[in-house]
């Protein structure tokens, strides 16, 4: 049995945040947004997203944002994590979807933009994954990253079968 679409059906509303965890010499950026986006008062750079239903702007819009609020380029985006938060800013859904996801540090001079936020800073990996040094949702994603960036292990150097190197 189907239910009818009326008035009184009301369709539970939904809205999905992008965030990248930029990693670069050990450390991670993290940003301080004038309007929090995320639960606490730092975050990652990102958005949230609006879009019409069966199109994937995810990728497309995440990089054009990090490079509006820190002016900074990024490598593949990789989903490191996700978590959903209640109760929605300015009221307009029921839930949002936040995805995050892991990236290398490509190009660009860290340059926050002021009318997004306050501020932006590299804070090394150990810091964030003390106890307390930042919300679980961002150590969740962390260990994520790391554990799925982890370069693979270097194969054992094949020996020359022309012999060269070896003592006769």
């Amino acid at each position: 049995m189907t239910i009818p679409h009326t008035e009184s059906t009301r369709q539970v509303a939904y809205q999905v945040g992008a965030f990248a965890l930029i990693h670069h010499q050990g450390a991670y950026l993290i940003t301080r947004p004038l309007q929090p986006i995320q639960p606490g008062a730092q975050g990652l750079p990102g958005l949230i997203l609006n879009a019409e239903p069966g199109n994937n702007p995810v990728e497309l819009h995440l990089r054009r944002v990090i490079r509006e609020q820190v002016k900074l380029v990024v490598s593949d985006l990789r989903l490191a994590g996700s978590y959903v938060a209640r109760g929605t800013q300015g009221g307009q859904a029921d839930a949002r979807l936040h995805l995050i996801f892991g990236t290398e540090y490509s190009a660009g001079i860290l340059e926050p933009d002021p009318q997004q936020l306050s501020a932006a800073e590299w804070i090394p990996s150990a810091e964030l994954l003390e106890r307390g040094g930042s919300p679980e949702w961002l150590q969740i994603a962390i260990r994520e990253y790391e554990t799925s960036a982890a370069p693979p292990a270097a194969p054992a150097a094949a020996r020359s079968r022309l012999g060269f190197m070896r003592r006769r």
